[in-house]
């Protein structure tokens, strides 16, 4: 991860570990459980980990992001989310309601009180072929939008349909960047081959 202050040109930089653990997340058994994994000394006190939903469909990938610490600032963001098989030109909405106050509300980017209502909006682009840290790739690119009464956030994001969203480049409410990049994959499938388990949420298998 790499976090740009407001005009700034110099990132800070950390890692934060995703783990999908393939099961029913608690909150909302309609949606998979995935767990972010902190370092301690940057970004969390006595708060480590967090555990969030995400939707893993044949017609649909959608995550929530980070959101302790330092990257609560995320939620005033589009969330990664993509309709598949993804075609250039594609758009849709829906919105996100933050609560304020203890949440996500901060005085180092923006304050309110009780909900707040962002209205995302998501565009399907062309495919990219991106240099990674896991080799050239062919990726879906996705620009969205997040409209509140604060402002206007963006999200660039850009899935790959066997690593999923492997760039994501948020411009944030304060006029600060963070950039996520995925550095590598560790796959350990439980009781089904790794390709039955991709063609189960992607709706088919990729090599």
């Amino acid at each position: 991860m790499r976090w740009y202050a407001p005009a700034s040109t110099e990132a800070t930089l950390d890692t934060v570990v995703m783990t999908a653990l393939g099961e029913p997340w608690s909150v909302d058994s309609t949606q998979t459980v995935y767990e972010w994994l902190y370092k301690e000394d940057t970004t969390l006190t006595g708060i480590p980990k967090e555990y969030v939903g995400g939707i893993e469909r044949a017609g649909k990938f959608w995550l929530h992001p980070p959101r302790y610490g330092n990257y609560a600032i995320l939620e005033l963001n589009p969330f990664p989310d993509i309709l598949l098989p993804a075609r250039k030109g594609q758009t849709w909405e829906w919105d996100v309601f933050p609560w304020g106050d203890d949440d996500y509300s901060d005085p180092a980017w923006a304050t309110w009180e009780g909900i707040m209502r962002v209205q995302n909006r998501y565009r399907t682009g062309d495919p990219v072929l991106l240099d990674t840290p896991l080799g050239k790739l062919t990726c879906q690119r996705v620009q969205a939008t997040g409209t509140s009464k604060l402002g206007t956030t963006a999200l660039e994001s850009y899935f790959h349909p066997l690593y999923g969203f492997v760039r994501l480049n948020y411009a944030n409410i304060n006029g600060s960047r963070t950039e996520m990049e995925m550095l590598s994959v560790d796959v350990r499938p439980r009781s089904e081959s790794y390709d039955r388990a991709v063609k189960h949420v992607f709706g088919q298998t990729y090599r």
